[in-house]
């Protein structure tokens, strides 16, 4: 459903960063040394896995953590002391964080009071953003009585409502079916075109991570990662971590020996159940550097099933999404490689031995120790 335009005025959209940010509980740390740069009106995605510190980099945005060391900017001014409440910004919630005794009127109505604008200006205010977001008719309802994708358009208003210069999400669209997801993703980026608003965004999904940023920072283990647009860290991902978590599916990574084969001296990387040729321009990384075993990976779609292939693999699962197919091959060290075929390719049956290729050598290498992106 398309969002109507929104008519209020938005104020200026503000900058964020953070330099050399560390937080600590106790002896964990959750937030390692990050330095970032989110540009006024910019749709930055903050992804990572459970666990990896992007909740906590957001309520250090917000104000609802103190940084244990470095610095927190808005618009250029550094805000480390400055209250939650007056760096005017609106956080939205995974889990809505609705009053559930009061209506969704008054639910959006909450920050206008709190900030004591006047009745006239709230009710105009109210009126524009639930037409925006279409829930104009759910305003005299209650939390419980309306779905779960209306309280997160609930939840947006009363963020929206506010007119603040930086939106903070929190993993928004979680709670929500994957349907919905679907289209609250599209009404999200339509909603930040709309209102140029600085937006920070925190996900584990790649899928919106890839489909709403301008760009991705990547977290792992409180370590920022990597940060690019969306196509960049897909396709030149900055080490093997990153590699394996973008894409879907992600990125196949095997590590392996280096050996040479053939009187011409060709290399390839040996892994249990056969090895994956390198073409001479990575190889020759290989030789530059002296490595002896290497870390490869394969996007799904660059692995064909070929019985001339040099890798032996057993079928473990199909996954049959209609457009296309996906393919759980085992190797024999227990190692799963994914193949993507496309709708009309045959389909091998789960049991089967299939041998694997990878025409047109087009592989990632990574440092066996550090797994740093190695670049031709």
């Amino acid at each position: 459903m398309p969002l109507d335009g929104v008519r209020f005025e938005v104020p200026r959209s503000a900058s964020v960063g953070l330099e050399g940010v560390t937080k600590r509980y106790g002896d964990a740390t959750a937030v390692d040394t990050m330095t970032l740069e989110i540009g006024a009106g910019e749709f930055l995605v903050l992804l990572g896995p459970s666990g990896c510190g992007k909740t906590t980099a957001l309520r250090l945005v917000a104000g609802l953590e103190e940084p244990t060391t470095g610095l927190i900017r808005i618009d250029g001014e550094v805000v480390n002391d400055i209250d939650a409440k007056d760096r005017d910004v609106a956080m939205v919630f995974q889990s809505y964080a609705l009053y559930p005794h009061l209506t969704v009127r008054r639910n959006i109505e909450f920050p206008l009071r709190a900030r004591h604008v006047a009745a006239e200006d709230r009710s105009r205010l109210i009126a524009e953003v639930s037409t925006s977001l279409q829930i104009a008719d759910l305003l005299d309802r209650r939390p419980a009585e309306i779905s779960g994708g209306q309280r997160q358009r609930v939840a947006l208003a009363r963020a929206i409502v506010r007119q603040p210069r930086v939106f903070l999400m929190d993993e928004p669209l979680s709670n929500l079916d994957a349907q919905l997801r679907v289209e609250m993703r599209a009404e999200l980026v339509e909603l930040h075109e709309r209102l140029g608003t600085t937006i920070l965004y925190v996900t584990h999904d790649q899928v919106e991570a890839m489909t709403m940023g301008d760009r991705i920072a990547i977290m792992e283990r409180g370590v920022l990662q990597q940060v690019g647009i969306p196509q960049e860290v897909h396709d030149r991902p900055a080490n093997a971590f990153v590699a394996g978590f973008i894409g879907s599916p992600p990125m196949n990574i095997l590590r392996g020996a280096l050996a040479t084969t053939g009187g011409a001296g060709d290399m390839q990387v040996v892994v249990a159940g056969g090895g994956i040729p390198l073409p001479d321009p990575l190889a020759a990384v290989t030789r530059r550097r002296g490595l002896t075993s290497l870390i490869v990976g394969v996007r799904p779609e660059h692995v064909v099933i070929d019985p001339g292939g040099t890798l032996s693999a057993s079928v473990m699962m199909v996954e049959a999404l209609g457009h296309e197919n996906h393919v759980a091959c085992r190797l024999e060290g227990g190692k799963l490689i994914m193949v993507r075929l496309a709708t009309g390719e045959p389909i091998p049956r789960p049991g089967e031995r299939v041998m694997l290729s990878f025409p047109g050598g087009r592989l990632q290498l990574f440092d066996p120790v550090t797994e740093v992106r190695l670049d031709v």
